[in-house]
């Protein structure tokens, strides 16, 4: 199947492809079918590992602090990369600007600065990436791409075709391309059914952009007859890709995924049993009360707010899940949602950033459920890289660092 017609076979969600040996641990317990070729692996809800062979993660970098130095504090940390040499480039959405930090979390430099010049940023400047020898910054804020050398020096800026929609995604594809995901919230016939959202590589310096697909339509967001309706929490098609060509997406109302190989053939259909915790009247209140919270901090009036709350509509269930990842050893990762009753705790409240748990379902190469890893709390990874993971921490007072957690695959080692 050709990566063209990938994402369009996703009315079920999706994955990605790769290969492994047997684990250790215990017999596994789930059967695999055929399903026109294409094995659909049945997991059990127990994972594979036993007492003692499960995989740990270990804090292995960190950059950031409260006080001191200024290029180490951080308002909104929003994208990271790192380059050949273990450089780490870091944007801060609040600051607009991008730091790098070499291998030892030590500070080199500042690129970019605010504003809408030529190598500046608007605010919310979130990802980072290397595209080649170049690091590629979308700047939604500015509807363009800035391209800069590693050194820092701008090459140039290129504008985002809006016409396709607005980029709620972008990530690393094969072959070094760079690719969005695009939502059309403005659909010229506002009566049709939503189409999904395409994945289309950027056309950087002068190339072709090439649509590698299209996912299933998300819920939460949909244009009919010119009214915009918003339901929090109703299923929304989530996606990875690796620089090796791999992709993972699924829809993040079940725990069904699909996995593809670098050319684009779907290699196998993953599952594991998963019953969605339906979302309550005290759920609600718990959401609205936290997103009253957030407004305040952020200085939004007191009548907006209530405006905003007073149309804010939410799905009947929770999500399966929050987040996906492509891991060390072909591995998939899958983080868990947790619910208003479980973000409120004994303490009463709880903070909007923390609806991702800490835990993280992981599946072996081949599909099978391994079990859960577990990551400190107040972490969430935005990106991983080989058995890396790079991720936002936050101390008890909220202040944001870069935390990097490297995966031991072999306990006993």
């Amino acid at each position: 199947m050709s990566m063209r017609r990938l994402l369009a076979f996703l009315a079920p969600p999706l994955f990605l492809a790769a290969c492994g040996g047997e684990p250790a641990g215990s017999a596994w317990a789930g059967t695999v079918a055929d399903s026109a070729g294409i094995p659909v692996v049945n997991n059990p809800s127990e994972g594979m590992w036993a007492d003692g062979e499960a995989w740990t993660v270990v804090e292995e970098l960190s950059i950031g602090s409260l006080e001191g130095d200024p290029a180490y504090q951080f308002g909104q940390i929003g994208g990271v990369e790192v380059d050949g040499d273990g450089n780490v480039y870091i944007t801060d959405a609040q600051a607009q600007e991008i730091r790098v930090f070499d291998a030892t979390g030590t500070y080199v430099r500042t690129i970019g600065a605010p504003g809408g010049g030529p190598g500046e940023f608007a605010r919310g400047v979130s990802g980072v990436f290397l595209v080649g020898d170049e690091l590629v910054v979308p700047d939604l804020g500015n509807a363009r791409v800035s391209r800069f050398a590693p050194s820092g020096d701008f090459i140039a800026s290129e504008q985002i075709d809006l016409a396709k929609g607005v980029p709620l995604r972008l990530d690393m594809a094969s072959n070094g391309r760079l690719a969005a995901q695009y939502r059309n919230v403005n659909p010229a016939d506002t009566l049709a059914e939503p189409t999904g959202d395409p994945i289309v590589t950027l056309a950087l310096g002068g190339a072709t952009p090439d649509t590698l697909g299209v996912l299933p339509p998300g819920q939460s967001l949909q244009i009919r007859g010119g009214q915009a309706r918003i339901r929090q929490f109703e299923p929304e098609p989530i996606w990875d890709a690796d620089t090796d060509g791999r992709l993972l997406t699924a829809m993040n109302s079940d725990w069904r995924f699909q996995l593809w190989a670098a050319d684009g053939t779907l290699s196998r259909i993953i599952t594991r049993p998963f019953q969605r915790k339906p979302f309550t009247d005290r759920d609600e209140q718990v959401f609205k009360e936290a997103m009253l919270d957030l407004f305040r901090q952020q200085g939004v009036p007191a009548e907006a707010a209530q405006n905003v709350l007073g149309q804010m509509q939410f799905a009947d269930y929770y999500p399966a899940f929050v987040s996906l990842a492509l891991g060390p050893l072909g591995s998939v990762w899958v983080q868990n949602f947790r619910t208003g009753d479980e973000l409120v705790g004994a303490e009463g409240t709880f903070n909007i950033q923390d609806l991702g748990s800490t835990d993280w379902g992981v599946f072996d190469a081949e599909g099978r459920y391994l079990g859960v890893v577990t990551f400190p709390g107040k972490y969430q990874p935005i990106r991983a890289m080989g058995d890396r993971f790079y991720g936002i921490a936050r101390d008890d007072l909220d202040v944001q660092s870069l935390k990097v957690y490297r995966v031991i695959t072999d306990p006993g080692a």
